[in-house]
């Protein structure tokens, strides 16, 4: 007859194995904190938040069927839009991963530790200081909302992007909405 293990014992085991499993977890979540206080990127409403979605035009993604890959943001044309935190311009221009007609004007932010701001359907309209290369500082002027792209209207697109992944912005901005910034 086996002795019956203690109760601390596999308590023991169990985490052990979980942080062996989880390191690159553990690792990716400490990477997600590196720019843990971004701000709204402008202001407006959010017409279309993170997530699953009924607009047919969103590609599927895991079990859903049509998948927004950021938070959409509408005011009016020419609405000044900011970088959300602070960093290094790595892309401005046409939308890199779209090919065709419906690329949209797009600005890219590499913030470090493997985090990007994506900010898209922009005016096609480069701003001083916030070229390629250039270190922007939060606030700074990015661009203009436009309806580049593939658009229903003028608005901002913003993701963030984590480790290669997209991610929620929600994760990074305060709770409070984009209308109150």
């Amino acid at each position: 007859m086996h002795p019956m293990p203690n109760r601390l014992a596999v308590a023991v085991l169990v985490v052990v194995g979980l942080l062996g499993s989880a390191a690159p977890v553990v690792a990716h979540q400490r990477a997600s904190l590196a720019v843990p206080h971004m701000s709204w990127p402008t202001v407006g409403r959010i017409t279309q938040p993170w997530g699953c979605t009924g607009f047919y035009l969103e590609p599927r993604r895991g079990s859903c069927r049509h998948f927004h890959i950021g938070i959409d943001i509408a005011h009016a044309r020419g609405t000044p839009i900011r970088a959300a935190a602070d960093g290094i311009v790595s892309y401005v221009g046409l939308d890199p991963w779209i090919r065709g007609k419906y690329r949209s004007w797009v600005v890219i932010i590499r913030h470090g530790n493997g985090v990007r701001t994506f900010y898209a359907h922009l005016k096609k309209r480069r701003v001083a200081g916030a070229g390629e290369g250039r270190r922007v500082k939060k606030g700074q002027l990015i661009g203009y909302m436009g309806n580049t792209g593939l658009s229903t209207g003028v608005h901002l697109h913003f993701g963030v992007i984590d480790d290669h992944r997209w991610v929620n912005p929600g994760r990074y901005v305060p709770d409070a909405s984009p209308a109150r910034h």
